[in-house]
């Protein structure tokens, strides 16, 4: 038996076609819990509207609203109301393949595993978000893979086990929580084709606030990552070298842009390049700008971990 849990906020527009692909799963979950964080657009009013379309298909409806709610908080309320061992996690603007809920929950149903980890595949409208996609989205899960918990699965014990989601973080949080399912011992395995789908960020503010809130987190918990540490090691040392030698170090910065660019040359046509070079140059300066803000709040708070 299996529970699917999704928070929501302000998700009114994607309640349909969430419920149209639950119906569609080869597998669907045996219970659906949603907590919604008090939205204000008629999400909740959506979700009992399809209340007797879902008992008909056999998944039980657990709602709860919890005004104020972040995701991590969201998730665990989710988790403490679910009925079953085994859970996974979406989010409600994603699109499920019709076989993700069989295979991202099958290693764990057969006692293979604990913790899984599904895929995603970006949806893109125009160019933008092609190039987005193509510079920030593998074709298959990489070395050190980790879930978004926009596609994972674990059993309510390894939840338990890891402490639960970190409610003290307000963004990075699945990563941290799937770290420490793993140092508590969790059986991790992959399930590349347990597929989610996702619309990345529309426009360039929107994509380098997504990156600066992800180093954020990563900051705020610690994380001395080699990409962070060269993001901010070439940005800092073109600017203090800039200042103690000649201007004309301020190109090193923009040079390291366009070196990583070049690396995406070969999957994009050369029209893309001007955008995809103000991509990765907004990306980079907005992680580190979040990293180190994150370093400085965990350094107030006097330990990562602790709240503040």
């Amino acid at each position: 038996m299996v529970s699917l849990i999704i928070t929501t906020y302000n998700e009114g527009g994607n309640i349909g076609a969430l419920v149209g692909d639950l119906l569609d799963q080869t597998r669907p979950p045996d219970e659906l819990v949603m907590v919604d964080g008090g939205s204000s657009d008629g999400t909740v009013a959506a979700i009992e509207a399809y209340g007797e379309r879902l008992a008909a298909a056999g998944i039980a409806l657990n709602l709860r609203v919890e005004p104020g709610a972040g995701i991590a908080r969201g998730r665990n309320i989710a988790v403490g109301l679910a009925a079953y061992e085994c859970l996974c996690v979406t989010d409600a603007g994603c699109r499920l393949d019709p076989h993700w809920c069989e295979r991202i929950t099958r290693p764990i149903l057969e006692g293979r595993a604990d913790l899984v980890g599904g895929f995603f595949r970006p949806v893109h409208q125009d160019r933008f978000q092609r190039v987005l996609a193509a510079l920030t989205v593998a074709d298959r899960p990489p070395r050190g893979f980790m879930p978004s918990s926009r596609s994972i699965a674990f059993t309510r014990t390894a939840w338990r086990e890891a402490g639960e989601y970190p409610e003290w973080l307000p963004w990075g949080e699945d990563t941290l929580f799937n770290e420490r399912c793993v140092a508590a011992g969790a059986r991790y395995e992959i399930a590349a084709d347990a597929i989610v789908h996702w619309e990345v960020r529309p426009n360039f503010h929107a994509a380098t606030r997504q990156f600066y809130r992800y180093a954020w987190g990563d900051g705020r918990r610690g994380r001395l990552s080699a990409s962070h540490l060269i993001n901010t090691g070439a940005l800092v040392g073109s600017l203090v070298l800039a200042v103690a030698a000649s201007p004309w170090w301020l190109l090193l910065f923009p040079a390291y842009a366009t070196l990583l660019t070049a690396r995406a040359a070969r999957t994009l046509p050369p029209t893309d390049l001007p955008t995809a070079f103000g991509l990765v140059l907004g990306i980079r300066v907005a992680r580190v700008i979040g990293w180190v803000r994150g370093l400085l709040v965990a350094a107030r708070a006097g330990r990562p971990d602790q709240e503040v």
